[in-house]
């Protein structure tokens, strides 16, 4: 056989050899541990729509949370893209609002102890540094999926929350209100109803199904519900 030929043959051989493990590889790195939409109303009519998608992937720190979404509401769209580590703590935090009368921007990112964000309007910028503790989590007041870290590692107890949107920071508590069921696409799920409250912060009551996958949201204060319109896959 040729040099030529027989270098051709090693490359193939090679090809067939690492081209499956690296897309097993690639596919266990990198993956979807919730997708869906929920179905938004407010004291009963529809108001919105937001599609979302929660990744984990493997990063040089380790295990890392990636979540992303678009959420409509009437004539505001709001386009949230959180990382997390694999506490579910915030490392980078992107928002766009578009529409309606609160063209907003925000850029946010985290450091050891601290949170800073800035923050662009049709106003002008401003900057912000929150002093935060391990375990603080990023719950945005419009975004409804982000309920998943607050019980990723948790089941009850006091946790910091973080709005950098709103500028809000405060101390939570959390309450597992027990087992029930949510009814979605005509399937009873098994659920935990649970119940996150805290000063300058509206009252959430959601439910999540065994994986940790929020299923439903009610945010009495603002009249709120959104539930998803398909069973997680």
């Amino acid at each position: 056989m040729r040099v030529g030929s027989l270098a051709v043959t090693l490359v193939a051989l090679l090809a067939s050899a690492v081209t499956p493990a690296s897309v097993m590889s690639a596919q266990a790195l990198n993956r979807t541990l919730d997708e869906g939409t929920f179905l938004i109303s407010r004291a009963g009519a529809p108001v919105g729509r937001e599609s979302f998608r929660i990744t984990r992937s493997q990063s040089p720190t380790g295990e890392a949370y990636k979540a992303t979404a678009q959420v409509a509401m009437g004539d505001r769209r709001i386009v949230p893209t959180l990382t997390c580590d694999s506490t579910g703590a915030p490392v980078a935090y992107d928002v766009a609002v578009q529409g309606g009368a609160d063209g907003v921007r925000l850029q946010a990112r985290a450091r050891p102890g601290r949170f800073s964000s800035l923050l662009r309007t049709r106003e002008g910028e401003s900057t912000r540094e929150f002093v935060v503790p391990r375990g603080v989590v990023v719950l945005d007041d419009d975004v409804i999926h982000q309920l998943y870290f607050v019980t990723l590692g948790r089941r009850s107890g006091s946790l910091t929350v973080l709005a950098p949107r709103a500028g809000v920071q405060a101390v939570a508590n959390l309450e597992d209100r027990g087992t029930s069921s949510v009814e979605i696409g005509g399937s009873l799920l098994p659920a935990t109803h649970f119940v996150l409250s805290a000063d300058g912060l509206p009252r959430r009551e959601f439910w999540v199904d065994g994986a940790g996958r929020v299923l439903r949201v009610a945010i009495p204060d603002r009249g709120i519900l959104a539930q998803r319109d398909e069973p997680p896959r």
